[in-house]
């Protein structure tokens, strides 16, 4: 290894000429080497990763290309991350492979490494066959698969099972293991007291009153579930107990009311006043044995350090003492609590977190969520050598490169780092990409502060830093833009601006920034100046003002603006070429709901959340009432719905006085079922489309069923726009059949379902996107609207449920949860000054998230500025000077007249009747299930399963072929015990002239159990398949004649797909019926 004095850091701009890149191509991959590229939005990360991989694989030294392939592990954050950069890395190697690469990426890619195309052409042609057949070793994968391939090779090293399964309901899981809990407490007394110290702690030091303290806890067991999972540690508790807090309380209490017998007259009248409202409240709740008082009830007059009085006025000692003992006590109650609210919480995780572990052992599952910290053990407690996590996993990685860098958190960083270190120990390099501007998934473990880490922590290799400087997506108007807003100076002036107003403001607990904040954030942003792509010249950015506070007003602006805005931009450009970026979720679904009722078309999560769509929720009430057919109210739901009127000519007008008229019966009746009465009176209806279903629930596989209801219903046919949505309906049913089979359980799963299975992935069409900031990162819009851009500078997390915030202060590997209360700062400084850290990280996340927002358009640009987020004053209102709000011009039309394109309409897919399907696949005709045709059945299987091993007996001895095929039969039937019937069936047959050229084929090629699909995408099954020079035949083998018709047909079946497999060939047909030694040809 390279020692400290030899590293080097190479600092490298991607805007040096080409033969200035040239003349460092000796130094670009010199092995071992640690490089560092900063990003900045729109400079070609992906380019940048894609270009390193090929130029590893061009580079590499092993010949044998696959080999090539398996040294080298591409770490991605999503999905379609990996896909992007798979699909790029084929473009060039086939650009290569065919001498199709452009001059300007011959000089990148290629220059560096010394070679020229025509020497790289066929190599690149041998990776990319590589790839194709190996592709498992194809190694572009998010972090999440690669650490479960990870724990899958090593599963029994940190107690899992070899075939574990990777779930996302934890949530679930863990009410369902708080429930269990819960109920052991009537029997466990130390699980019951600590549930009477939660209680205890919520009613007197949180000063909860809701009646479901439950819910609340649940909230907080689940967020604390996650925060362990992150950051990898153990959740420790506080010094301190209620009962310390309530003690000191008294003895304020006590105090405050000894403070007011003495105190001066030249005492604050308006100090008194306070003091006078608060002690009825506080010894009237001590009276009553309750909390005693909130710390948000006592004046902030506490917090001087000196009694407020007249400033001649001479303080009594004994009063002065007082006052001392008072502030030193509220500001003991303040950390105490801040450190200590959150034990109870931890106390039940503890004993919860147990009973999940038992719940997921049970049911051999990991969560997600876990992933990270259950790998974490594999090197924690040395389970397993790097040399053998490379034996596990088949592979032996000597480059990494890893995508989005300032999101990793240090957990998953830590799962990687000893890889990575043996790699750099043998030659090997790390390549990390990423920007520390777009760092804004914090909340989600990312550690920004990674990128200056890892070269202090791999002192011992040279380290190489490149900037990625050019903008090849926006126009030089936005890129002039952010090049202004995001500059060292802007910068400086706007938090000097921020301290300035709230100064003015007179706001408590400002925080102001340091000469060491202020290197931050230049730090932060001093790679953020970028050039223009040539031939990017024009764009448009228009900021506005929306000076309105009153919140209903604002948003009325807003929506008129907006839509306007859009109507107008349709004159120039295409709806789908208009993006919509928020805050959040609940302003999409906002958005989206305001431009569709303004009949704009919208692509959004909340146009293809599966649960809204009318279809979909008319076949679930089907469900529901096949589920319990006395539930009227679901029964009614899909009789006025769409589907049944367009599959069976019901008028809906039939439908609705059907219902309604039912309704003034129900009042009065009871016992009245809605789908008896419609049994009356739509007889026909009735049988055809529902008795089936209605008569056979429960009998039917729940995916044949709803595929049968399509199929019964036409739904794929009537509903055509719908057919993505009923597709995922599908697809969850299918995905769901292990743990939700039945109509009771997959209802249940359907109403609460959450994530990504509530979202259809429709293909892109001509409408406006309207999606967060945080999942627009990495993607970009030729026109982007921001309706309410802001920064809301929130410190802490919050739970669900409005449930407490809190700061995570992490010390080695425990973790502590500090409770944040703006009153606590008033009465501690050293709450105040972790308030401050906290806020400063809050501030510079809030900064990228407006530096992501702005930087997605690549020609337009609009954004408007709410005067506040939530309460507080929207800071970016001084982060864009005025002179800035508006410049460039609005691009010229480019939406193409709208041409006349060929279209092929498919039709809707068709579904057989499943039911009778798999009869027919599994169950011979005539065959039912009497004790006879089960033994007839076996015996057809066996002989079936012995014919399988039966090749050209003319390459094989006889004897030795029906001796393996008995051997081979015994084993898989274990349980029968008589073979002597079935050799000489197969005896029989050898020596039967007009079967005899069935096994002795001469030169022709023999298949047996060949498996062919059909057009439509059936498997078959051909017992025999015989391909000769000219002739191929077909023969299959019946145990009788009983549905001789159907074998007919199905051997004909086979002669017609064999027939397009074999066009040059003379295609022919036999079915040998065993029982009687006949053969018959199929014409």
């Amino acid at each position: 290894m390279p020692s400290n004095q030899q590293k080097r850091i190479f600092l490298i701009m991607t805007s040096l000429p080409a033969s200035t890149a040239g003349n460092q191509k000796k130094e670009t991959f010199q092995f071992p080497e640690i490089r560092i590229v900063e990003a900045s939005a729109g400079s070609g990360k992906t380019y940048a990763l894609a270009k390193r991989y090929i130029q590893l694989l061009l580079s590499a030294s092993d010949p044998a290309a696959e080999t090539a392939t398996r040294a080298i592990l591409a770490i991605t954050f999503t999905n379609k991350a990996a896909m992007e950069m798979k699909e790029r890395i084929l473009e060039f190697l086939k650009a290569i492979a065919l001498k199709k690469l452009s001059r300007p990426e011959q000089e990148e890619i290629l220059l560096p490494l010394g070679i020229s195309l025509d020497e790289a052409a066929p190599k690149a042609f041998a990776m990319m066959d590589a790839i194709i057949r190996h592709y498992n070793f194809f190694q572009v994968q998010t972090i999440d698969k690669f650490i479960n391939a990870l724990l899958s090779g090593c599963a029994f090293k940190v107690g899992l099972t070899a075939h574990f399964k990777i779930k996302t309901n934890a949530r679930e899981y863990l009410e369902y293991a708080l429930d269990q809990t819960i109920d052991r407490a009537s029997r466990d007394k130390d699980i019951r007291q600590v549930f009477e110290y939660f209680l205890h702690n919520y009613l007197y030091l949180e000063n909860r009153s809701g009646w479901f303290p439950k819910r609340d806890m649940a909230a907080i067991l689940y967020a604390l579930f996650l925060q362990s999972n992150t950051y990898g540690g153990t959740l420790r508790e506080g010094p301190f107990t209620p009962e310390d807090i309530l003690l000191k309380k008294r003895a304020v209490l006590k105090d405050m009311k000894a403070l007011r017998e003495c105190v001066p007259e030249d005492t604050d009248r308006r100090f008194i006043k306070s003091l006078d409202d608060f002690l009825p409240i506080g010894s009237l709740r001590e009276e009553n044995n309750a909390q005693l008082f909130d710390i948000d009830a006592v004046s902030t007059y506490f917090a001087r350090e000196e009694l407020p009085a007249r400033k001649d006025a001479v303080i009594p000692a004994p009063v002065g003492r007082l006052w001392s003992k008072i502030h030193q006590n509220l500001r003991e109650i303040c950390e105490e609590e801040a450190y200590c609210l959150f034990n109870p919480y931890i106390r039940v995780f503890d004993i919860v977190r147990s009973a999940l572990g038992g719940l997921a052992a049970k049911d051999d599952v990991l969560f997600l969520e876990e992933l990270n910290k259950k790998a974490g053990r594999l090197f924690d407690e040395d389970h397993v050598t790097v040399a053998e996590l490379y034996y596990r996993l088949a592979s032996r990685f000597r480059h990494y490169l890893i995508d989005e860098f300032q999101d990793t958190s240090r957990l998953q960083w830590y799962n990687l780092e000893k890889m990575a270190e043996e790699a750099l120990s043998t030659g090997g390099s790390l390549f990390y990409v990423g920007d520390r501007k777009q760092a804004i998934y914090g909340f989600r473990g990312g550690e920004a502060g990674l990128f200056d880490d890892i070269s202090g922590r791999f002192t011992a290799f040279p380290v190489k830093v490149e900037y990625l400087t050019q903008n090849w997506r926006s126009r030089r108007t936005i890129v002039d833009f952010n090049n202004t807003i995001f500059s060292p100076e802007n910068l400086k002036s706007f938090v000097l601006r921020k301290e300035e107003f709230e100064r003015g403001k007179k706001k408590s607990n400002t925080v102001e920034f340091g000469p060491d904040d202020h290197a931050t954030l230049g730090h932060l942003f001093q790679s953020s100046r970028q050039s223009v792509r040539p031939g990017k010249d024009g764009g448009y950015v228009r900021v506005e003002a929306i000076a309105v506070e009153q919140k209903d007003e604002r948003d009325g602006i807003i929506r008129s603006k907006v839509t306007g805005l859009i109507r107008e931009l349709r004159n120039r450009v295409a709806y789908g070429d208009i993006a919509v970026l928020t805050r959040n979720n609940v302003q999409v679904g906002q958005m989206t709901r305001w431009l569709l009722e303004d009949g704009i078309p919208v692509s959004s999560e909340r146009t293809s959340d599966i649960t809204q769509n009318r279809v979909v929720q008319e076949i679930i009430a089907f469900l529901r009432f096949l589920d319990s057919p006395i539930d009227n109210l679901a029964f009614s739901a899909f009789v006025l719905g769409d589907v049944l009127p367009k599959a069976t000519g019901i008028s809906r007008e039939a439908a609705h006085e059907f219902v309604f008229h039912l309704r003034e019966r129900l009042d009065r009746q009871k016992d009245l079922y809605a789908y008896m009465e419609f049994r009356g009176r739509f007889k026909n209806v009735w049988r055809e489309y529902f008795d089936e279903f209605f008569s056979n629930v429960g009998l039917y596989p729940l995916y044949e069923l709803v595929v049968s209801i399509y199929n019964r219903f036409g739904l794929l046919e009537h509903f055509p726009d719908d057919q993505g949505f009923l597709m995922h309906l599908l697809e969850l049913i299918k995905k769901q059949e292990e743990e939700h089979s039945d109509i009771t359980s997959f209802l249940e799963y359907f109403e609460n379902l959450a994530g990504e299975d509530l979202y259809v992935r429709a293909a892109k069409s001509d409408a406006v996107q309207i999606l967060t900031v945080h999942k627009a990162k990495g993607l970009e819009f030729p026109v982007v609207i921001l309706p309410y851009l802001g920064m809301d500078v929130q410190v802490g997390t919050t739970g669900d449920d409005y449930t407490p915030s809190y700061v995570l202060r992490q010390e080695d590997s425990t973790l502590a949860l500090l409770r944040l209360k703006s009153k606590y700062y008033n009465f501690s400084d050293d709450l105040y000054q972790i308030y401050a850290q906290e806020y400063k990280k809050a501030f510079l996340t809030e900064l990228n998230n407006i530096y992501v927002a702005l930087t997605r358009a690549q020609d337009e640009l609009y954004a408007f500025l709410p005067r506040k987020v939530g309460n507080s004053f929207n800071l970016v209102q001084l982060l864009i000077p005025e002179n800035s709000r508006e410049t460039g011009a609005p691009g010229k039309a480019t939406r193409l007249v709208e041409e006349e394109t060929s279209v092929m309409e498919l039709p809707a897919s068709r579904y057989h009747d499943w039911i009778h399907y798999l009869k027919d696949e599994f169950l011979p005709a005539g065959e039912a299930g009497t004790a006879h045709n089960r033994v007839q059945r076996l015996r057809g299987e066996i002989i079936h399963f012995m014919f399988s091993f039966i090749g050209n007996l003319d390459s094989a001895d006889p004897k030795e072929s029906l001796e393996r095929a008995r051997r081979q039969a015994q084993n898989h039937f274990p349980y029968v015990t008589d073979w002597a019937e079935y050799i000489a069936i197969l005896e029989k047959l050898f020596k039967f002239t007009r079967a005899k050229s069935f096994f002795h084929c001469g030169t022709a090629r023999v298949l047996t159990e060949k498996e062919i699909v059909n057009t439509q995408g059936h498997l078959k099954r051909l017992d025999r398949l015989i391909i000769g020079e000219k002739e191929v035949r077909i023969v299959d083998f019946k145990s009788s004649r009983e549905g001789e018709d159907q074998y007919i047909e199905q051997v004909r079946d086979y002669m017609k797909i064999v027939a397009t497999m074999y066009p040059g060939k003379m295609v022919k047909g036999w079915l040998v019926y065993l029982d009687e030694m006949e053969v018959e040809e199929v014409v």
